[in-house]
């Protein structure tokens, strides 16, 4: 499963939550908006990794996974 292309996928769904709740987040008064923002931003980081740390331990999640953001390259072995 492709690490990176998830974790992308999971930003760009945070950035387009974050857009659409702007005119709540606003009316926070402060450092309130970029606060929501940043431990936003660490929940859906740690939401991937349990996610992925869970299809480590479940073959049928890690082919969903697998299925919807593609495989990992393999790495080919080179002679020396």
């Amino acid at each position: 499963m492709r690490r990176s292309v998830l974790q992308r996928h999971a930003r760009a769904v945070l950035e387009q939550e974050l857009r659409r709740a702007h005119g709540r987040l606003s009316a926070l008064p402060g450092d309130g908006p970029r606060s929501v923002e940043d431990a936003s931003s660490r929940v859906t980081a740690a939401l991937v990794d349990a996610l992925l740390e869970e299809a480590g331990n479940e073959p049928v999640l890690a082919q969903a996974l697998a299925s919807i953001y593609g495989y990992e390259p393999t790495p080919e072995p080179r002679a020396a």
